[in-house]
């Protein structure tokens, strides 16, 4: 559980698809590493990595120096019903601040409201746009009850831009209507990705399949691309015209 010193730290500005990914990922492999740091998790981006122990610490599931607690393990290798009934107990504790204020009701709280008890902490910006949209998605599938009025706020626009992107004022409303979170593409946990290099280029041929292909699957795949390759492009293999 968190300590009361935890507490005062920033709440996890990640995704919670990213943080529930990163635990399905140590639940697949059948065991929890000694120290939670960056060598764990690769293929992350470094922002990834930082957020993903930092929502560790403040729930209270690694010590600061990223040494799992006893609850640790038993929590990642626990199917997913098991985890909610563990996860709300936590997301009490650590986010006490929501839940030991009397004049605070979450479940008939409207945004400002809610932005305003994180604002309490110093948290402003697109952080407070990040906390909030992780804690959305927590709370509700732990069963918590969350007013429908709270909405993760908007984040500000960055300095020097007039307006946003068509994409990201798309994902923005994605955003608000799925309790702030934007599904990614590394969340996705039924897909494989691999890159193949290509020699002379600095990029390789990046391959996303679906889990579980067997031989006859790659067989037909490879038949499929090489069709593909020669009606698209119309190459043929040397020696094949």
């Amino acid at each position: 559980m968190a300590s009361s010193k935890e507490k005062l730290a920033t709440p996890p500005v990640i995704s919670y698809g990213s943080f529930i990914a990163f635990l399905n990922k140590l639940r697949d492999a059948g065991t929890v590493p000694a120290r939670i740091d960056k060598t764990v998790m690769p293929k992350a981006s470094g922002s990834q990595q930082s957020g993903i122990i930092a929502a560790l610490r403040f729930l209270g599931f690694i010590d600061d120096t990223g040494k799992p607690k006893d609850h640790f393990k038993p929590f990642v290798l626990a199917d997913d019903d098991a985890r909610k009934s563990t996860l709300g107990p936590i997301l009490r504790e650590s986010y006490a601040f929501l839940f030991n204020d009397s004049e605070f009701d979450l479940s008939h709280a409207s945004t400002g409201q809610m932005t305003d008890k994180f604002r309490e902490l110093g948290i402003t910006g697109s952080t407070l746009t990040k906390t909030i949209a992780f804690f959305i998605p927590a709370a509700k599938e732990c069963g918590i009850d969350v007013s429908p009025h709270v909405k993760a706020p908007a984040a500000p626009k960055s300095n020097g831009s007039s307006r946003k992107s068509s994409k990201a004022t798309e994902d923005e409303q994605r955003s608000s209507e799925t309790g702030g979170r934007v599904p990614l593409e590394e969340d996705d946990p039924d897909v494989e990705r691999f890159e193949i290099p290509l020699p002379g280029k600095q990029q390789g041929a990046k391959i996303i399949v679906p889990k579980g292909l067997d031989a006859d699957d790659w067989v037909m795949l490879q038949t499929m691309l090489a069709a593909y390759i020669k009606r698209w492009k119309g190459f043929t293999p040397e020696g094949k015209e």
